[in-house]
């Protein structure tokens, strides 16, 4: 057990956390305003809570060395995979989904805490090869890892958090040497299942993919799997349609056109961009916002919540933020760059990679760039289980960063 050199404290790293905390906590006040006052202040009261234990997550995470976290992973790992059985044997449901777990009247979302502690397993896994992977065989470790969480998260269902399971994977395993075009052609049928949705799109697809195999240096055999599954999951994809949610299926067709569903599933995304677009240059001003005020704009405290930010900072606030969150995953690449063990030098890479995905999906979603998927703004949406988990797994890239030397 080393002890974490405070003079080696990354401030600039510690003080965008806190910004963001903060100013998430104003945020959220101000969506939970049109509601009746009971509710805003127990809201508002709740998530202040929520940030407290956050900070003690983010302090307790970033004590522990990095030695302890490589040691404890495959516990955590087994236990997270337990919470998640558990929350499809005796979880509560909400909304069509069963996402929660409830022990002693305290509700949590175990989805949340297994993402970190897949993260850990995978970067233990990573970090002891000798060699990165060279083929497809070293590759089934990692992936099969990752998988088993993912269709316990898609069995609740929740796709938006199984889609950031599997986003992980390919930043860490280039941290770990891989090479970028193998990961491109290992990723392929991932890429197709994209791409099927439409044909220009997916025979775009197929032709690159054929020059890139072509052009590859892995082996013959190799190439031909990797082009034959895309190839199948391509043609797949549309008959896996029907076995989609109802409402997911909704949500898809309401992101291509949520003018013709603008009184069902394509409302939000439309009050969304409503919201976002009448705030200008510089906003209406905090607690201003008409669309948040008059309630046109669901989930504006959880989902949407970036929405509130847009309508009432505007452009200039909306950059702001997402400054900040460019700024918080950069500066915490370049604290898992300067360390000197691999395995922190993963994990960072994993944390990070996960948050600039939810914060990009989120973002996204409010402008009508993706789907609606259910993804939390990290730090800024209302929400204990994600903001205390996040919150750890900062405190994690902080805690390398203070071990760096080690």
């Amino acid at each position: 057990m080393t002890r974490p050199r405070l003079h080696e404290l990354d401030w600039p790293f510690f003080g965008t956390m806190l910004v963001l905390l903060i100013s998430g906590l104003l945020v959220v006040y101000s969506a939970c305003q049109g509601e009746d006052s009971e509710t805003t202040n127990d809201l508002w009261i709740r998530q202040g809570i929520f940030a407290v234990l956050g900070l003690l997550a983010f302090v307790t995470c970033a004590a522990i060395p990095q030695a302890a976290w490589e040691r404890l992973s495959p516990a955590l790992y087994l236990v997270a995979l337990g919470g998640l059985v558990a929350v499809l044997v005796v979880g509560s449901a909400a909304g069509g989904a069963t996402r929660w777990l409830t022990i002693g009247g305290l509700r949590f979302q175990p989805a949340e805490f297994a993402k970190l502690a897949t993260c850990l397993f995978l970067a233990r896994m990573l970090a002891a090869r000798r060699r990165p992977a060279q083929n497809i065989f070293s590759l089934l470790g990692p992936v099969f890892l990752v998988l088993i969480p993912m269709a316990l998260v898609v069995r609740q269902p929740d796709l938006g958090t199984a889609l950031v399971f599997l986003v992980m994977v390919p930043p860490m395993l280039y941290w770990s040497g891989v090479s970028l075009r193998y990961l491109l052609l290992a990723s392929s049928p991932i890429l197709s299942v994209v791409c099927a949705s439409s044909t220009p799109s997916w025979i775009v697809f197929s032709i690159v993919l054929l020059a890139l195999a072509y052009f590859s240096r892995t082996l013959l055999l190799e190439r031909i799997l990797f082009v034959t599954l895309s190839v199948v999951a391509g043609i797949v994809t549309p008959l896996l349609w029907g076995r989609l949610e109802t409402y997911q299926q909704q949500r898809i067709i309401a992101f291509l056109d949520p003018e013709s569903y603008s009184s069902g599933a394509g409302y939000q995304i439309i009050q969304s961009k409503v919201a976002i677009g009448s705030g200008g240059i510089t906003g209406m001003g905090f607690l201003e916002g008409t669309q948040k005020g008059l309630a046109f704009l669901p989930a504006r405290h959880t989902d949407f919540v970036f929405s509130v930010v847009g309508e009432e900072l505007g452009f200039i606030g909306t950059m702001v933020v997402l400054g900040l969150f460019t700024f918080l995953v950069v500066r915490g690449l370049l604290i898992g760059a300067s360390s000197r063990d691999p395995f922190a030098g993963l994990t960072a890479v994993g944390i990070l990679s996960m948050l600039a995905f939810q914060v990009f999906v989120n973002i996204g979603v409010t402008v009508g760039l993706v789907p609606v998927t259910g993804l939390p703004l990290p730090i800024y949406s209302y929400g204990g289980t994600s903001l205390v988990a996040t919150m750890g797994g900062l405190g994690i890239v902080l805690g390398v960063g203070l071990r760096r030397r080690d």
